[in-house]
């Protein structure tokens, strides 16, 4: 659903009649986050923020093809239409003008007899003339009579029966609603000097642009992880409750926000954690080995601590029996097929930077495919490395598969060959004293040893994607869409007989240029991710005469 669509949805709880009466004045209240959150109960566990205000979406417009552009209108229109399927309004003059912005909070179960989420939703009149005639036609049209009462001193609407009753009041220049009374009450009690989300201590998330994000469209925040976690397995269709390990290892992430905004290069997503410093604290990662990876590489993935990483899934592993029994077994198997120890053989010397990246290939057994992969990884012990590769290769001469070295520039190169010249199965060398590269598919290994051309880091999508992330990122990843569709298109497209892409996804995909993650972790206390979706410029597409 839209933003617009969203906004509408919560408005339209208020049903008619939703406590506008007797406003006299037009212009409307702050709207900001911190504003908004100062009628939200500090205990409210889970709060989402949608903006309204044009400026934050503005940018939208300027990118996608005309195609694109006008599916999204159509699905916004149809959005719109439907929520006011049963009244004689357009959102586009009756609401728009005076919604602003919107904060959505769920507050913890305060006695009720309910499970389902309690829900508080507060949003921002920006023109308050326009906002009661829009009440007094849905009040005109309304089949549901209304009762009114007074909460110290400001009056609460009730409006519709059973399932669909829904309380509101304008409380500070604000629009809030309720499906209980009870949580607009504490909205009143918050708005005049209870503790709120705004001034809880600690919680800078509504009072300063953590995030990093300018103008955010949409912004969620939870101040307590496992409580919001536990609370929504308690409202869900079967109640759920948690292990005490899940709850360890939940407990972990103290509070969690999130936010989404329209920047010049297209939509950026962050999310942070902060948690209790426990959390698997990785190197940072210099990215060097990306220069190994040619232009026309369509994906790549990078990090460091792959060993960390195994040892601490063990770790989680093993404090669940159930659990541990499976990977026991998986141990087992991959041991009795190869002869080596996970820990020892593979993950044990797998303490540097690796880059995974994807490639076309057009020759050899990944022809048909299209595509292969390079895996380039810093050894930490290059003898323990070399003894798995060995193993490895006598493994392949067991299978009937042959081995064959050959030199290329300054790297040994070991191709493992199927018979009759069927092709590669897979290539590795030694790029440097502790730097190793295993490739799949013909003619990689050439491509990541020789370093020739252009790389995959000096690409204009790429430089966008990954260009704006943070310098001491632990992890990142860049997939090209454009690269990926035109792949699909020359290989798949074939394979499917010609039923090819529906027009609408077409569009959608067509107007994308790539997606840049990465994740950080600036203190032991805080983890951040963060993603990028580049969007090709209106203007890059012809205009239809």
């Amino acid at each position: 659903m839209s933003k617009k669509g969203i906004a509408a949805a919560a408005l339209f709880l208020a049903s008619a009649g939703a406590g506008f009466a007797g406003y006299q004045y037009v212009y409307g209240g702050d709207q900001n986050p911190d504003d908004l959150a100062a009628v939200i109960p500090a205990d409210a566990y889970a709060v989402a923020y949608i903006s309204n205000e044009p400026e934050a979406w503005i940018k939208l417009e300027k990118f996608g093809n005309p195609a694109a552009q006008n599916i999204i209108k159509q699905q916004i229109t149809e959005a719109q239409q439907k929520l006011l399927a049963q009244t004689k309004m357009d959102f586009g003059k009756d609401i728009q003008p005076w919604l602003g912005n919107t904060i959505i909070a769920v507050l913890p179960d305060a006695g009720s007899k309910s499970d389902k989420p309690h829900l508080l939703i507060a949003i921002g009149i920006k023109d308050k003339l326009k906002a009661l005639d829009f009440a007094n036609k849905l009040k005109a049209q309304s089949k549901e009579a209304t009762k009114e009462f007074d909460y110290k001193g400001i009056k609460i609407t009730d409006s519709g029966k059973g399932t669909g009753e829904t309380f509101s009041a304008i409380v500070d220049d604000r629009l809030v609603i309720a499906p209980e009374q009870h949580s607009l009450e504490l909205a009143i009690d918050t708005a005049q000097g209870q503790p709120s989300l705004a001034s809880k201590a600690g919680n800078d998330w509504f009072k300063g642009d953590k995030l990093g994000l300018e103008q955010p469209i949409v912004a969620f925040y939870i101040p307590d992880y496992v409580l919001a976690v536990q609370q929504l397995l308690k409202s869900g269709k079967q109640p759920a409750t948690l292990d005490a390990v899940t709850l360890t290892q939940l407990r972990k992430i103290q509070s969690f926000g999130g936010g989404i905004a329209i920047e010049d290069a297209g939509i950026r997503m962050k999310l942070v954690a902060n948690t209790d410093g426990t959390t698997l604290n990785l190197p940072k990662t210099s990215s060097k080995s990306i220069g190994s990876f040619p232009a026309e590489t369509f994906a790549v993935f990078g990090g460091t601590g792959l060993n960390q990483i195994w040892t601490e899934t063990n770790k989680i592993v093993a404090a669940q029996p159930a659990t541990q029994q499976v990977f026991t077994q998986m141990r087992q198997s991959f041991t009795q097929s190869t002869q080596m120890d996970l820990d020892k053989d593979v993950f044990s010397w797998m303490g540097g930077e690796y880059t995974l990246g994807m490639m076309p290939v057009s020759q050899g057994m990944m022809a048909q495919a299209g595509f292969g992969g390079a895996l380039t990884i810093d050894s930490t012990d290059r003898a323990v490395t070399d003894s798995t590769m060995t193993k490895l290769t006598n493994l392949a001469k067991g299978a009937g598969l042959s081995i064959e070295p050959r030199q290329v520039g300054s790297t040994k190169i070991i191709d493992v060959t199927a018979p009759m010249g069927q092709g590669t199965i897979f290539s590795y060398g030694w790029l440097s004293d502790k730097s190793l590269s295993l490739t799949i598919g013909d003619g990689l290994m050439d491509k990541i040893a020789t370093h020739s051309g252009e790389s995959i880091d000096q690409t204009p999508n790429f430089t966008t994607a990954l260009g704006a992330m943070p310098t001491d990122k632990q992890s990142y990843a860049y997939i090209d869409i454009e690269k990926i569709f035109g792949l699909f298109n020359s290989k798949m497209g074939t394979a499917m007989m010609g039923k090819g892409i529906p027009a609408d996804v077409n569009a959608l995909i067509t107007s994308v240029q790539g997606v840049g993650m990465s994740s950080t972790q600036s203190d032991k206390n805080t983890n951040q991710f963060e993603a990028l979706l580049t969007l090709k410029p209106a203007t890059a597409f012809p205009v239809s005469k």
